[in-house]
C-alpha cells in the first residue's frame, strides 16, 4: 500500500487543473488528460481551508495544526494524481464571464445568410481545425491557443464591424454539411469558435458542469450573450473553464 507523502501547508490546485463548486460538490477538470473528478461534500469542505485555489478557500477560516495534518493526508490521493501540487501557487488570473443572461437568436437569419465560396471554405477549414484539435490536443493546449488568439486580436485591434448575428447564422446554415450539434457540444462550440475567428470575432469558449447526475456542456459566449445555445440552458451549468 503506497505511503502518504509528507505535506507542508502550501498546497494548491495544479496549474493544469480547473475547479468549481456545484450543488455542494467540487468538480476538478484535468486539462492535460481531459478528465473530470468529483469530490463529495464532506471531503470538499475539509480540503477547502488548506488547498489554495479550492472553491471556497478564501472564505474558510484557518484550522488548527492537527486538523490540517489530517486534511493533508486526505488530499494525498489527489496529489498522487497530479490534481493538487505543493509549493508556490501559480500566478494565473482566471477569466470570469458575466452570468449568461441573453441568447443570440440567429435562427431567423439562417435562410438569408450569405454563404459564398469564401465562407464555405472558412467553415470547412474551421471544422477540420476543430476536429484535429479535439483528436490530437489536450483541453489545456486548446484553451491556451484560444486565449492567446484573443489577446493577439485585441492588441492588434483586429475587430470586425460586420453583424455578429449574420456570422453565426452563416455558420448554422453551413453546419449540416458536416455534422449536427446533437450530443456534440465540444465539436460544435469549437468549430463555431474557429469560424468566428476567421471572420474576426473572438468570443469565449466555455465548459460548464452540473452534478446529480454529472454532465458537462460546452458553449460559446461573449459577455453575457450566449451564441451557441439558449442562456436558460447554460445557466444550469457552472463554468469550470473559460478560454
Amino acid at each position: 500500500m503506497p505511503s502518504t507523502p509528507h505535506f507542508k501547508h502550501d498546497l494548491h490546485i495544479a496549474a493544469h487543473v480547473r475547479a468549481c463548486a456545484h450543488d455542494g460538490q467540487v468538480v476538478l477538470l484535468d486539462l492535460q488528460r481531459s478528465r473530470y473528478l468529483g469530490v463529495g461534500g464532506p471531503l470538499a469542505a475539509t480540503l477547502a481551508p488548506v488547498v489554495s485555489g479550492w472553491p471556497g478557500h478564501d472564505n474558510c477560516p484557518h484550522v488548527g495544526t492537527a486538523s490540517q495534518t489530517n486534511t493533508e493526508a486526505l488530499a494525498a490521493p489527489l496529489m498522487r494524481q497530479g490534481l493538487i501540487a505543493r509549493g508556490a501557487a501559480p500566478s494565473s488570473a482566471s477569466t470570469v464571464l458575466p452570468e449568461a443572461a441573453q441568447t443570440l437568436n440567429a435562427e431567423p437569419l439562417v435562410g438569408t445568410a450569405p454563404v459564398g465560396a469564401s465562407r464555405i471554405l472558412r467553415f470547412l477549414r474551421s471544422y477540420a481545425s476543430a476536429t484535429a484539435r479535439l483528436r490530437l490536443c489536450s483541453l489545456l493546449s486548446i484553451s491556451n491557443c484560444v486565449a492567446a488568439r484573443r489577446v493577439r486580436a485585441v492588441t492588434t485591434c483586429r475587430v470586425n464591424h460586420l453583424p455578429l448575428g449574420g456570422a453565426v447564422a452563416a455558420y448554422l446554415r453551413l453546419r449540416p454539411l458536416m455534422f449536427t450539434a446533437h450530443d456534440r457540444c465540444l465539436q460544435d462550440s469549437l468549430t463555431l469558435l474557429e469560424f468566428l475567428a476567421a471572420e474576426r470575432w473572438y468570443p469565449n469558449w466555455v465548459i460548464g458542469v452540473a452534478t446529480q447526475p454529472f454532465r458537462a456542456h460546452a458553449w460559446v459566449q461573449t459577455g453575457d450573450l450566449v451564441l451557441s445555445d439558449l442562456h436558460e440552458n447554460v445557466r444550469r451549468y457552472t463554468p469550470i473553464l473559460v478560454a
